[in-house]
């Protein structure tokens, strides 16, 4: 039986995807996460950004379910065994914070926006309201009862800055609501249209980008709130 080594990141990772996710402003950049040492990273330098001197990020676990949260030093001197082209990040264990995708932080649209729900193989979509989001989900509204025993892929537009993000997330619905006049759901996102259908236990490249690129333009929504 492995035993707890308290203080080192090996451990503390121990189910961690093989990407690291810098934030920075508005941008998120996913680089390869090459080494998990007992005080640091081993991270892929990445191409066109400057380097500061401490950096803040995300680790997703390798099924999707949950990020851990990275905030480290660049260490400026190089190991002798580690491999050309990366940067070590120097992290203290215990400031490591693990979130799963049910704490997710959300945002409530005040007035709801519009959005539309296409179940699999129906050829139309169902218009609805936006009520709140999430990196690993999201409530909405409509007139008309949407199945629960299939994907559903979801699309609407949110403005921030000026700038309007489209967002396009395959879902399943975890809770009905029936309301006065329509009905309200809860949707859980899958990792994306292919793992959803075909539940797969690794989450793919293409669903941790938009699970990073949501909790960044979220956590964005409400800092500006």
């Amino acid at each position: 039986m492995k035993q707890n080594k308290e203080g080192d990141l090996t451990d503390v990772l121990r189910d961690a995807h093989a990407h690291f996710f810098m934030m920075k402003g508005e941008e998120v950049t996913r680089l390869k996460l090459w080494e998990i040492r007992k005080d640091s990273l081993v991270i892929e330098l990445p191409v066109g950004a400057p380097m500061h001197r401490t950096m803040v990020g995300l680790v997703p676990t390798i099924d999707g379910s949950g990020v851990y949260e990275i905030d480290g030093t660049v260490e400026s001197e190089e190991l002798p065994d580690q491999m050309p082209g990366t940067f070590r990040l120097k992290v203290d264990p215990a400031g490591v914070r693990k979130v799963n995708r049910r704490l997710f932080p959300r945002f409530s649209f005040a007035p709801p926006i519009a959005a539309t729900a296409t179940p699999e193989g129906w050829e139309r979509p169902v218009a609805g309201r936006l009520i709140n989001l999430s990196a690993g989900g999201l409530r909405i509204e409509t007139d008309e009862p949407l199945p629960a025993d299939c994907a559903i892929a979801f699309r609407f537009d949110v403005e921030s800055d000026d700038e309007i993000h489209s967002i396009a997330r395959i879902g399943s619905i975890v809770y009905e609501v029936p309301m006065q006049s329509g009905f309200a759901y809860g949707v859980r996102f899958g990792r994306d249209e292919e793992d959803t259908i075909s539940g797969e236990v690794e989450a793919s490249v293409e669903s941790l980008d938009k699970t990073a690129d949501l909790l960044n333009l979220v956590n964005r929504l409400l800092v500006r709130r």
